[in-house]
């Protein structure tokens, strides 16, 4: 199948750029010919290079509204597909989601589209933004199915009727797996607790820092990974909070996966999420997480099984949580233990991608929905 998957940032690792890293190269593994096209190239295209990966970038292809870089994008991918011949369009991010789906449309190829987390909700206020589930709406009209990461993201779909309900699916986020190899044992005491979040308002970095500064009277240590416009009022509040000697601020191209194999607790407070990769490359590195309940983090996480879950915004649910794996060395083992064999059993890479191609032969099936406009456009 020839496939040409869509995002708007290239110089940035996120959670979708990890997903569409992870996704492309095991489907050329598989003998599919896939080109990534994104908007600023930059490490997420080089890390895609060294898999010998086709892309092109569009420079007017940016995150930010702008009309008339909007329209060039759009005319710019038209123009891409064209060229290009792709069997299918896959579009993630709002973004380039929106521009995607249309020049898809308008040349009736068909096209999937996965949000990784849906625009028309405010992540730092959680609040409804009416435009952009107004643009959603009719952008679910241009496409053909969406993928949601997770149910949680499909009953948001559901309820704001994004989508008609037939043409939405639920495939998790999956990694490819690694030797095994922890170059710390969790039982090492004292902890180290580690973070993997950009500095935005949607994390809730302020929460997790009140949280331990409750908890000097025990031995622990605090990694923090990512970059972000948040970073400045991030260190000042570890100073304030006196914790300078007990946490680390990593950049974002550290090697999480060595972090993760040498650290003991892994922990995301944030206040809105869809299904969060990081929380799987912790069960991978058999990690117990600490974490807040929100999104679909409850359908990777086990409550007390593989991990403990704490309200959103709750500093005093997410302190005892944090104090009771820094406490307990054995409680660590074992739900570290029972997350590794949890994400062996549902997330992995090769898992991942057999979902996704059944939502891509549903996609190629259905009919074609070329537009009048193709011409014109």
């Amino acid at each position: 199948m020839k496939i040409v998957q869509v995002l708007t940032r290239g110089d940035v690792l996120g959670g979708a750029q990890s997903h569409v890293h992870d996704l492309c190269v095991a489907l050329k593994r598989a003998g599919h010919d896939v080109t990534v096209i994104t908007g600023r190239p930059g490490i997420f295209n080089e890390r895609l290079a060294g898999y010998g990966i086709s892309q092109l970038s569009i420079d007017d292809l940016v995150r930010p509204v702008r009309p008339w870089r909007d329209v060039r994008a759009l005319v710019a991918l038209v123009k891409a597909f064209r060229q290009l011949k792709p069997d299918l369009v896959c579009a993630h991010t709002a973004k380039a989601g929106w521009l995607a789906r249309t020049a898809a449309k308008l040349l009736g190829i068909p096209s999937t589209f996965t949000p990784h987390g849906w625009s028309m909700i405010d992540r730092g206020s959680l609040k409804p933004r009416a435009i952009f589930l107004w643009a959603e709406r009719l952008a679910g009209y241009m496409g053909t199915r969406t993928i949601n990461v997770c149910e949680y993201e499909r009953q948001l779909a559901t309820s704001f009727r994004v989508a008609a309900p037939q043409s939405l699916d639920v495939v998790h986020n999956g990694i490819a797996d690694m030797p095994f190899a922890r170059t710390r044992p969790v039982t090492l005491q004292p902890p180290t607790l580690v973070m993997v979040a950009r500095y935005e308002p949607q994390k809730d970095h302020e929460m997790l820092l009140q949280a331990l500064a409750d908890l000097t009277h025990l031995d622990w240590q605090l990694a923090l990974v990512g970059e972000g416009e948040r970073e400045a009022a991030i260190r000042d509040q570890i100073t304030m909070l006196k914790l300078g000697d007990r946490v680390r601020l990593l950049p974002g191209n550290t090697d999480v996966a060595e972090l993760l194999f040498a650290s003991q607790i892994f922990v995301l407070a944030t206040k809105f999420e869809a299904f969060p990769i990081s929380i799987l490359e912790a069960m991978r590195a058999g990690l117990p997480v600490v974490a807040t309940d929100v999104g679909g983090i409850a359908e990777a996480v086990g409550h007390q099984e593989t991990g403990l879950l704490v309200p959103a915004g709750d500093r005093g649910a997410l302190r005892d949580a944090l104090g009771r794996l820094i406490a307990e060395p054995a409680l660590r083992s074992k739900l570290g233990d029972a997350g590794r064999a949890r994400y062996l059993a549902h997330f992995t890479s090769e898992l991942m991608v057999e979902d996704t191609l059944r939502v891509y032969d549903r996609a190629r099936s259905a009919p074609s929905t070329q537009v009048p406009v193709v011409e014109a456009a």
